[in-house]
């Protein structure tokens, strides 16, 4: 069998998720990145030799390596880390290529085929393994051994989703957990004291219900049909599951993750938040942005779109709302991974040692690119916009989150769960019915696994 015919097989379609970044949660379901932000500890990262090469003299390491990425919105601090990077290694060019989301692992995935794929490139949970299987990366523990770079520095269920069958490949570049984000103008405007990290479901129906106008120019709360940002989390909260942890098995089936799920339609029915329809033309951030929605689940990814909007000094946020005294978090990360194929794979490699040092994750912390991954760099991060209450994200990967759901074809039932889900939320279908099909469809893709 020819390479493109088996790469083709073991890719498969492409991942059409509707998460950005993030971070994966330990096996057990929590998280486990560390904060601290004692002057003395980050001066003694051990990843402060990843700005070196594996032994290499910077003068003996050159050429050119192309960079894909997908949220366009950290580039700026990208090209900020080429300016850093190139006073370490100034023979080594590095091209960025963005890509849109909608877009990117159909063209990663035709590179891969094809042989024509970047030398470096974002890879997150759902997709390392199809990579990994299918010989396009490059494993690089050895270098990371030899560059003295420690993984304990970064949070162990990001570190974990990249090791597949004993080969690390990928160092965690930043993690992602939601939160919830109000306008502050339209809460004052309604006489509405604003939500506290201890509030609950109840409390957030409630408040939504006084949010809404009854001409439709304002809605309480936006419920997309929304995996990460939205129903993952409060299925966790339920005690349901999406996937068997032992990725055998949905858990669609289950009475505790339908119910999780029946919270959104519930808004969507009492006419709290715009309907699917709408949400799918203009998103659920963007409807908040543009103050059409007075709440809205959102990642932290989405920072930097918030520093830019017309809206950025009303709004602030805060924890999910608890569930019968529960709360859960989809967190998730994203690493830089190196295909196997490039030319210059020692050039690669120190890009990506660069991006996981010290220097890189503070520039990211405070250019609110994303929460960057290394040990004590995610404090940067809140402390950089006091104006916002973001330690909420942190605290949610550090006590309630849970694992981003995926398996080896994640892609192929993200699919059906799209299809029964979507007609869920839009009312033209009854949950039960939905959810027990989309089990049944589910089990047959992990069944052949």
């Amino acid at each position: 069998m020819n390479k493109k015919r088996l790469l083709a097989l073991c890719l498969g379609t492409a991942v059409a998720f509707s998460a950005i970044s993030g971070c994966g949660g330990t096996e057990d379901g929590t998280q486990t990145p560390s904060n601290e932000t004692d002057p003395k500890e980050e001066d003694n990262h051990s990843s402060g030799n990843t700005e070196q090469s594996n032994g290499e003299g910077t003068g003996s390491i050159s050429g050119e390596v192309r960079y894909a990425f997908w949220d366009t919105l950290q580039q700026p601090w990208l090209e900020e880390c080429i300016k850093e990077f190139n006073k370490i290694y100034p023979d080594v060019t590095i091209i960025l290529e963005p890509n849109v989301w909608d877009e990117y692992w159909t063209k990663l995935e035709a590179a891969a085929t094809g042989g024509t794929i970047a030398d470096v490139f974002w890879m997150n949970g759902p997709n390392i393994a199809k990579y990994a299987n299918g010989d396009i990366l490059l494993p690089i523990e050895d270098r990371i051994a030899a560059a003295g770079i420690d993984l304990e520095d970064y949070p162990k269920g990001t570190v974990d989703q990249f090791d597949i069958n004993g080969h690390q490949y990928a160092i965690p570049k930043d993690f992602g957990t939601i939160n919830v984000w109000y306008n502050k103008t339209l809460f004052d405007e309604a006489g509405i004291a604003y939500p506290t990290d201890d509030w609950t479901w109840e409390d957030m129906v409630s408040m939504a219900e006084k949010l809404t106008k009854p001409d439709g120019s304002v809605y309480g709360i936006a419920a997309p049909y929304d995996g990460q940002s939205g129903f993952y989390n409060t299925v966790f909260a339920c005690g349901g599951e999406i996937i068997s942890k032992d990725k055998k098995t949905s858990g669609y089936d289950k009475a505790e993750t339908q119910a999780g799920i029946q919270c959104w339609i519930d808004l969507q029915e009492a006419g709290l938040s715009p309907s699917q329809a709408s949400l799918e033309e203009t998103t659920a951030d963007a409807q908040f942005l543009s103050g059409k929605v007075a709440m809205a689940w959102i990642g932290s990814w989405l920072l930097p779109t918030i520093l830019e909007s017309d809206l950025k000094d009303q709004v602030d946020c805060v924890e999910v709302p608890s569930i019968n005294g529960q709360k859960g978090n989809t967190a998730h990360g994203l690493g830089n991974c190196i295909s196997k194929e490039t030319e210059n794979p020692d050039a690669a490699w120190a890009w990506v040692a660069f991006l996981a040092g010290e220097k890189a994750n503070i520039m990211s912390a405070e250019m609110g690119a994303a929460i960057p991954a290394l040990k004590g760099t995610a404090q940067k991060w809140v402390d950089a916009y006091p104006q916002y209450h973001l330690q909420s994200y942190v605290t949610a990967a550090e006590e309630y989150s849970y694992e981003y759901p995926a398996s080896v074809n994640t892609a192929e039932w993200n699919q059906y769960e799209a299809d029964h889900l979507k007609k869920v939320f839009a009312l033209e279908t009854d949950l039960k019915t939905a959810a027990d099909h989309l089990a049944t469809q589910m089990n047959e893709v992990l069944a052949n696994e």
